[in-house]
């Protein structure tokens, strides 16, 4: 009954304060005028008929009237808080046995701090291990969170250290620069030192802090660069000079040659692929299930700290549940096939899985 009175008390209380001003109402106006008798009714003058005011039978009339009305409703309010409320305790009983008690979200922290692999950009994470404790099983879901990783796309890497060409109808042959990070007109003199010690030649690469291209000088005679076929994968080495990404048609002008496009200064990216993950909760890209693209929007040699997008998190692709023993962290580089090439810098991720306890829902 306590219960009853705590739920309904605002109904109780607005009902008990209408009966309560109509109460009033009707003590100080008819009550008062049945007491002084002496005081002559007041009538129109056009209809007699019709008077200013209401017996006291007519008034307990119309008071027993609103007396109904107003159970009628709190009645029909209390019944549809209880149909609200078996209904909103249905939903809580649905969502509580599909979703909240059977799925249950945890976040992983991967690290190659931890792992110590060779290759930062390529590596197998155990679990079950002394450093990762638990096997997942029965997940069904799996996104990124954030990341954190080196940015060294602009620096010469052994992706693009290697420049091909070919003179007259001598086989192709290659040259490569040191790897490491270069200044726009550092790297100029770096291309120099590699190919006049590799051909005893005097070419020279001047950089024009104006258009920001360089202009190649003193080239031999029936030269040509090989950028699209010189490798079997190609080589993104292209982009360091300002070239187009196919072989030349014609020999160079042995006076000089401007690279057509400036510089690469634009900001690049990094794809996550972990191939344990079904592709179902990855992005479609060339060749590869992406778990995510991260684009290297900070300096070259500094840190990228990456956020998944707001809009990503609300949502989820579910899979069929899977056990979850290992996960191999691949980092491709966004100019080549090959993996993405750090210095082996060290590289961080935050994983969040879906497990389900109750693999019987699938069924």
């Amino acid at each position: 009954m306590r219960e009853f009175i705590e739920k309904y008390k605002y109904y109780i209380g607005g009902s008990t304060a209408t009966l309560l001003i109509f109460y009033l109402i009707y003590d100080t106006f008819v009550n008062k005028n049945n007491k002084i008798m002496d005081k002559p009714s007041v009538t129109f003058k056009e209809d007699k008929s019709v008077k200013a005011e209401i017996s006291h039978d007519e008034f307990l009339l119309f008071m027993k009237t609103l007396k109904g009305e107003l159970q009628g409703l709190t009645q029909s309010m209390i019944q549809f808080n209880a149909n609200h409320i078996k209904t909103d305790s249905n939903y809580k009983d649905f969502r509580d046995k599909l979703f909240t008690k059977d799925i249950v979200k945890k976040n992983i922290l991967i690290d190659s701090v931890s792992v110590g692999p060779d290759d930062t950009s390529n590596y197998v994470v155990n679990f079950g291990t002394d450093i990762y404790g638990e096997v997942f099983k029965n997940v069904i879901g799996f996104r990124l969170v954030e990341a954190t990783l080196p940015n060294s796309i602009h620096n010469v890497t052994e992706n693009n250290k290697t420049i091909y060409y070919q003179e007259g109808t001598d086989p192709i042959a290659n040259f490569s620069l040191n790897v490491g990070a270069y200044k726009f007109d550092k790297l100029g003199q770096e291309f120099e030192r590699a190919f006049n010690v590799e051909t005893s030649a005097t070419m020279a690469l001047t950089p024009s802090t104006t258009t920001y291209k360089y202009t190649l000088a003193g080239i031999p005679a029936n030269f040509q660069f090989k950028w699209k076929t010189g490798s079997d994968a190609g080589s993104p080495a292209y982009l360091l000079l300002g070239a187009e990404n196919k072989d030349d048609t014609a020999d160079l002008d042995t006076t000089s040659h401007v690279f057509p496009h400036i510089v690469d200064q634009t900001k690049h990216f990094v794809d996550l692929v972990i191939p344990e993950i079904p592709d179902i909760a990855c992005k479609m890209a060339s060749k590869k299930q992406v778990i995510d693209r991260i684009p290297l929007n900070s300096p070259s040699g500094s840190l990228v700290d990456y956020k998944s997008p707001e809009h990503e998190l609300q949502t989820e692709n579910y899979f069929y549940p899977m056990k979850l023993s290992s996960l191999t962290i691949q980092l491709y580089d966004n100019n080549s096939s090959n993996f993405y090439k750090s210095g082996n810098g060290h590289n961080y991720f935050e994983f969040e899985i879906t497990i389900v306890k109750n693999a019987g829902l699938f069924k």
